[in-house]
């Protein structure tokens, strides 16, 4: 009898698993030439007027660029660089990581995906000199393998490009689709894609 209920058990647990968790789906898929993608890298910029071997150069004011490409394979890429100039300083940041992503629905019924980190790198440019390391593997499990709300939508104002809503559950778990009350519009990352015409 207890083995009649553990089987019973372990099937229940297999539906649900099986109803809950899915691959990318197919809107949300990029190839090599697009990413879902928030951009703040300025177009402004500025004279450098301290001497040496960049004076008198424009550079940008700098910004940062986001990136995630969702593959086949339930697998995941995410691109973060940041640039940030100022007078006798240039530095950029590079951070690069990829792994597994599983979609699927949380306990709210809320669209949800997961990600889970396996390698990424870290890269820093300072004043032209180049630095960079591995991200360990604790940072990888505590830092970027999270879980998203997420919603794919449009703007009548903006027909050019389709948008990726997403809210970091980790950070903030209160978060629900259900009651907009719980959502600080400050936690919503805005990525884009052009649309198909």
């Amino acid at each position: 009898m207890k083995l009649f209920f553990t089987l019973i058990s372990m099937s229940l647990m297999a539906g649900t698993f099986s109803q809950t968790m899915r691959d990318v789906p197919a809107t949300l898929l990029t190839n090599d030439s697009t990413s879902w993608t928030i951009s703040t890298v300025s177009t402004i910029g500025y004279v450098n007027t301290t001497p040496g071997a960049y004076y008198n150069t424009y550079k940008s004011g700098g910004g940062m660029l986001v990136k995630f490409k969702f593959k086949e394979s339930n697998r995941f890429e995410f691109q973060l660089y940041v640039q940030a100039n100022s007078y006798g300083t240039d530095t950029e940041t590079w951070t690069q990581v990829e792994g597994k992503v599983t979609f699927g629905n949380d306990e709210k019924g809320q669209q949800v995906f997961t990600t889970e980190a396996e390698k990424g790198i870290y890269r820093i440019i300072k004043n032209g000199i180049t630095t960079s390391r591995p991200i360990p593997q604790d940072e990888l499990n505590n830092q970027h393998s999270n879980t998203y709300l997420w919603e794919k939508t449009t703007f009548p104002n903006d027909p050019n490009n389709i948008y990726l809503l997403m809210v970091d559950l980790d950070a903030h778990p209160q978060a629900d689709i259900n009651n907009p009350k719980t959502i600080d519009p400050s936690w919503v990352s805005k990525f884009h894609i052009p649309a198909k015409n």
